[in-house]
């Protein structure tokens, strides 16, 4: 592993609500230095280019000409993570994409045929991974302490209902679903700890907002089937009155992992009374394992730990969702193998 080299990494998308989001934890990483910033707004480009030291460009085309930029973090819109991508690995630049990675399987499979031909990196930032609870919730059943996991709940409960009503997540060209915009989060995690979606099985709701301001379902709740015989819950609701809740629950034939509403501990049951508290360190959206992870695999040309061909599966049982939806039947998901 080479502990001194630095990746030249652009930022590509930088949210007027928190414009240094991501390109502050790209300038603090020890192998990454911040070379670009790139926006469609001009003074946000420009306020974070000229407050971090390095050149701002509204055209995106334009910042990949840039002879250092050898990494992108892409946090645009959700129906630009795609053709962004694929310029960038087309340009022989590695990407590190935010979730979704895609909202058509069309699409993911473009991204994936693009990263093969161009031998560059892409990554996913499906954050919650690098969460202490959730993480703690992966090493407990990769080992085998939960015994076998038969069955697990995850829900994703977030009111960003004032996101929709004022910027893109409301338009149906971004097709930013419950399943796919927020719901992939959880849909990740189930993959990570229990194991490939073989069939998903959905009912919605549309309730809480109307179809002017959202086109789509605003709340869903569906049946999992898992390769390995375990079955689920997974719901997701986005203009819910109550503060934000990720809930996940992994039951396995040993012990029962619980993570609810305290974001600094997770719980055991290890027997029908025992309880067993961990406390963890607080983190919600830690970008910067995700980018430093990401840059070391470009740096070691290994695989990245949240790679496209990995969060691929994530994304078509977040499609596979919506498509249930809308049929009322039960679907089974798009499966890539590598």
């Amino acid at each position: 592993m080479s502990d001194d080299r630095t990746i030249g990494c652009a930022v590509v998308g930088l949210s007027p609500r928190g414009p240094f989001g991501r390109a502050r934890p790209v300038a603090e990483q020890p192998n990454t230095e911040l070379v670009a910033v790139c926006d469609v707004l001009g003074d946000v480009a420009r306020r974070v280019g000229e407050e971090m030291g390095v050149p701002h460009y509204t055209d995106y085309e334009k910042l990949l000409e840039q002879d250092n930029v050898e990494m992108v973090f892409i946090a645009t819109p959700d129906a630009e993570h795609a053709p962004q991508s694929i310029a960038a690995l087309e340009a022989g630049v590695h990407v590190l994409c935010e979730k979704p990675m895609a909202i058509t399987i069309d699409e993911v499979r473009v991204m994936l045929a693009a990263q093969q031909k161009s031998g560059c990196k892409l990554g996913i930032n499906q954050v919650l991974r690098t969460n202490p609870r959730f993480a703690e919730a992966r090493r407990m059943a990769a080992s085998g302490y939960l015994g076998e996991i038969f069955y697990c709940e995850a829900d994703y409960v977030h009111n960003i209902s004032h996101l929709i009503l004022t910027g893109w997540r409301g338009d149906r060209r971004q097709n930013h679903t419950p399943f796919i915009g927020g719901g992939c989060h959880m849909i990740d995690l189930l993959r990570w700890c229990v194991g490939e979606v073989v069939e998903i099985f959905a009912y919605g709701s549309h309730m809480c907002l109307t179809p002017e301001q959202y086109p789509f379902d605003d709340c869903s709740v569906s049946v999992l089937k898992f390769e390995n015989g375990a079955c689920g819950k997974f719901a997701v609701t986005y203009a819910c009155r109550r503060p934000s809740f990720r809930n996940f629950m992994l039951y396995g034939t040993e012990r029962t992992y619980l993570a609810g509403r305290d974001a600094d501990r997770v719980r055991i049951n290890d027997s029908l009374s025992d309880v067993i508290t961990i406390d963890l360190p607080v983190q919600g959206h830690p970008y910067g394992p995700v980018i430093r992870d990401f840059a070391q695999a470009v740096i070691d040309d290994t695989e990245p730990p949240i790679s496209g061909r990995d969060v691929a599966n994530t994304i078509a049982v977040s499609i596979a969702g919506d498509e249930s939806l809308a049929t009322g039947r039960p679907v089974r998901p798009e499966r890539f193998e590598f």
